[in-house]
């Protein structure tokens, strides 16, 4: 399983060296709390060929502590596609073409999708993405293959990027 999350890792980065474009990289950064503690984090590396195509890989952890000392690591991969609908300087309107992965020493949850997404231009060089919606399906190795609809993907629903 490792190996597959590096080879597309390698193929994105090889892939991207190739053309002409602007690298950019953020991630996202979540705390929660539902009946035990949850943190999240990710980091992003992407690359934008143009004005409307990008591509890249997310790569994170989600940090869960609760009662009776329960405590749970489980690490996150989302290789993605981006291709921006509409865009003027300040807003685009995106559809994510994504799969997420979640695993431990063994497999936890697949997910691919689509997810429309807002981005923000802050400044010359900083974005903010939030995320409206993941539809798609997910894979769970004790219920298979489902339709899923979500508010938020793998580690949730807003991340800020820095183009190089």
């Amino acid at each position: 399983m490792k190996k597959i999350f590096f080879f597309a890792l390698l193929l994105s980065a090889s892939v991207a060296s190739y053309a002409q474009g602007h690298w950019f990289t953020g991630g996202s950064a979540n705390i929660g709390f539902r009946n035990y503690f949850v943190a999240s984090g990710e980091v992003w590396v992407g690359y934008e060929f143009n004005d409307w195509v990008a591509m890249g890989s997310g790569l994170g952890a989600v940090v869960c502590v609760g009662r009776n000392d329960f405590f749970a690591v489980t690490g996150i991969a989302e290789p993605f596609v981006r291709a921006s609908v509409w865009h003027n300087e300040s807003v685009s309107l995106d559809l994510y073409a994504l799969g997420g992965i979640e695993f431990t020493d063994e497999l936890k949850l697949c997910q691919v999708g689509l997810r429309p997404s807002i981005r923000f231009r802050i400044s010359e060089n900083v974005e903010m993405a939030v995320d409206l919606v993941v539809l798609g399906a997910q894979y769970s190795p004790e219920f298979g293959w489902r339709p899923s609809i979500s508010f938020t993907s793998l580690n949730g629903g807003a991340r800020f990027a820095y183009h190089f």
